[in-house]
């Protein structure tokens, strides 16, 4: 039986972003055990080792101590950006010691930079786009004597001293075809209280700092209500430890209707558990907040990057102030707790629109408090984005940069680390929540306190009766 070994290697450190305690008990790769399931499903031994949250040290170790017990016949690597350090070191230290193991590479770094990637490593194969069905062809082919690479869709490789791809793979029309993803891959530790889940591929959006899936189209596809609903009782009945299942679609509230019909189906089998989701500021309707509160959705994170109109346009948000603050009223007497997202430093920040965003968020906060905690999120350059795109214009990078070992770095086109530094002080001044016991947060955030308060209290409240 042939044998695959999927690994998501070591994320690299970054000193500015605080690292959640929690995360490794919460989130994890749902691509990544779809991917398994899918390849055991048509008889491959497949093991994965998930080592992003671990050190590089750790994470080499293990998986060449996976390669020594397990003696895979394929290993395949997901690379995002942010662990792409630590998955060069491998794909080196194995193409030098086990030659011959078949390397293959894929996720959405791979998909944007294969060319790039296998120029500098030509005995690769990469898989641009979903891997399922590309994977399973690609290891059928592979083990044949004479392999044509050239019958698979959607890869890419070495061929003729120069880097060669197919015709794209079609999109997964009926995402129900797939098997549910391995959860049991990360359930092994029993202190794991979180399920992921995704409802849906692909985003209709176009934000500049995101990088799309370029082989997606922007299309996106949804799964039935009834397999969605599926897979959620599996997973109580499978993991009794599980307390909550996050949703992290990337655009779980685009069709309200059928989010609806989800919730009511939650409701209608009886399944008591908490639910988190992400989602837009629009488009969402009353009858949705209230079908989330019923399906006992306790959070929904939002995107909203900037408070500012001119920023929120020049980025493709597709969203206004007053779309902020309709959503934050749709909510405010809902028991559903808010998380917005911000980001410094998008193209065109300044000081003006820093207060811009300061103001906006104090509007929404006076509608329904939503809490922020004592660090600023600087606009990250990912390769694939349009702000990748404006930061090479300028000077400040090219494409070299993602060979190298350095990590993912700040946009600094149009202010210094240092001017965001202080941007970021001025919004945190204004809107967190542990700068009011500050000399300058108490200044800027005098007219919250009695919000602040109130939260404070309903967040008390909330305690007391979950010890109940």
């Amino acid at each position: 039986m042939t044998k695959v070994l999927l690994v998501a290697s070591s994320f690299e450190d970054v000193p500015w972003v605080p690292a959640s305690k929690t995360d490794e008990l919460s989130h994890y790769p749902v691509g990544l055990a779809y991917l398994h399931s899918y390849l055991e499903s048509k008889n491959i031994n497949v093991k994965t080792i998930c080592l992003n949250n671990k050190p590089h040290s750790y994470c080499f170790k293990k998986v060449v101590g996976s390669i020594e017990n397990f003696s895979p016949d394929f290993v395949g690597f997901q690379i995002l950006t942010s662990n792409r350090v630590s998955t060069y070191r491998l794909i080196d230290y194995i193409h030098k010691n086990y030659p011959k193991i078949k390397l293959i590479v894929g996720g959405i770094h791979v998909t944007i930079m294969y060319k790039q990637l296998i120029e500098k490593y030509p005995f690769l194969i990469a898989v641009l786009g979903e891997g399922e069905i590309t994977f399973i062809e690609l290891i059928k082919e592979l083990n044949k004597k004479r392999p044509n690479l050239n019958k698979i869709d959607g890869i890419g490789f070495y061929e003729k001293n120069s880097v060669a791809r197919t015709k794209p793979r079609e999109l997964i029309k009926n995402l129900d075809i797939l098997p549910f993803p391995k959860h049991e891959l990360f359930f092994k530790n029993p202190k794991r209280y979180s399920g992921c889940l995704l409802t849906s591929r692909g985003c209709p959006f176009n934000c500049s700092f995101c990088c799309l899936n370029p082989e997606a189209k922007r299309i996106v596809r949804f799964r039935s209500v009834k397999n969605v609903v599926d897979e959620i009782e599996y997973m109580v009945k499978k993991f009794p430890q599980m307390t909550e299942i996050f949703i992290h679609d990337d655009s779980f509230f685009i069709n309200n209707k059928r989010v609806i019909e989800i919730c009511d189906e939650i409701i209608r089998r009886k399944i008591k558990k908490d639910f988190i989701c992400s989602g837009r500021f629009k488009p969402i309707s009353e009858e949705l907040v209230k079908s989330l509160e019923r399906a006992n959705f306790k959070r929904v994170l939002l995107g909203l990057e900037s408070g500012d109109n001119g920023i929120l346009k020049s980025c493709h948000k597709g969203i206004t102030q007053e779309d902020v603050i309709k959503t934050f009223k749709l909510f405010s007497t809902s028991q559903i707790n808010l998380k917005t997202f911000l980001i410094i430093g998008l193209p065109g920040e300044n000081i003006n629109t820093i207060k811009e965003t300061a103001r906006l968020i104090k509007k929404i906060q006076k509608i329904k408090y939503v809490s922020y905690g004592n660090f600023a999120n600087f606009l990250f350059v990912y390769p694939g984005t349009e702000v990748y795109e404006i930061a090479k214009s300028k000077g400040v990078i090219n494409d070299k940069f993602w060979l190298s070992d350095k990590e993912i770095p700040i946009y600094t086109a149009e202010n210094s680390y240092e001017e965001l530094k202080n941007l970021g002080d001025i919004l945190q001044n204004n809107i967190s929540f542990y700068r009011i016991l500050t000399p300058k947060g108490f200044k800027a955030q005098f007219e919250m306190i009695p919000y602040l308060t109130k939260y404070i209290f309903l967040k008390l409240k909330e305690k007391l009766e979950n010890r109940k």
